[in-house]
């Protein structure tokens, strides 16, 4: 039992739609609900009342959280201001009211060419590597905070890339994720739930 807070980025392509058909293929079984926002921060989910009554709801064996796209890339003491906190109370809420759940963060990916809105202010995001980087960095920050998994789609997608790959896992904005962004995203996601090796998944 699964259930997915986030935005946009976990809404591409019905990621927990294709997390649930990777595992069917592999005779798992996924049962998830959402509460997806676009746009949305960790922490407008924590005054969302959906969210914080599905939380309550209990009966999880995971809680995915992502945070908005650009967030956990910015000033780290803006990070800590606007990001750890909520991160830290859902977590808490998770806990408080599943007893066996895992909170799982969604490690997202730094955007095709870097955070162009944010480069002048913030030169350390004007590519797509150093963008990846602090993304990386702050979820790791966030996992270690809160005893949490992390599901690392941002560091897969960028072995992707490095490896030079002729793979597009972008849609034109060059922040969401193609459909095949999206399902190396629930390659991950599956592979991190259950502990399977990813090759034997026969759903392509």
């Amino acid at each position: 039992n699964i259930l997915f807070v986030g935005n946009s980025y976990t809404a591409s392509n019905n990621l927990p739609g294709l997390i649930s058909s990777i595992a069917n293929s592999v005779g798992d079984y996924v049962n998830f609900q959402t509460s997806l926002i676009g746009g949305s921060t960790l922490q407008n989910h924590t005054n969302d009342s959906n969210t914080i009554n599905l939380i309550m709801d209990g009966n999880w064996d995971y809680v995915v959280l992502q945070e908005q796209s650009q967030y956990p890339s910015f000033p780290l003491w803006q990070v800590e201001e606007e990001v750890f906190p909520y991160a830290n109370q859902l977590s808490e809420i998770i806990n408080q009211y599943n007893e066996c759940a895992d909170v799982v963060f969604f490690l997202t990916w730094g955007r095709e060419n870097g955070d162009q809105s944010n480069c002048a202010n913030w030169p350390p995001v004007c590519t797509y590597e150093g963008m990846d980087d602090l993304l990386r960095e702050r979820y790791l920050i966030m996992a270690n905070q809160n005893d949490a998994q992390v599901s690392p789609v941002g560091a897969v997608w960028r072995y992707i890339r490095d490896a030079e790959y002729d793979l597009d896992l972008y849609v034109s904005d060059g922040s969401h994720p193609s459909f095949l962004g999206s399902y190396v995203a629930g390659i991950c996601f599956y592979t991190v739930i259950f502990q399977k090796d990813p090759l034997s998944i026969p759903w392509n």
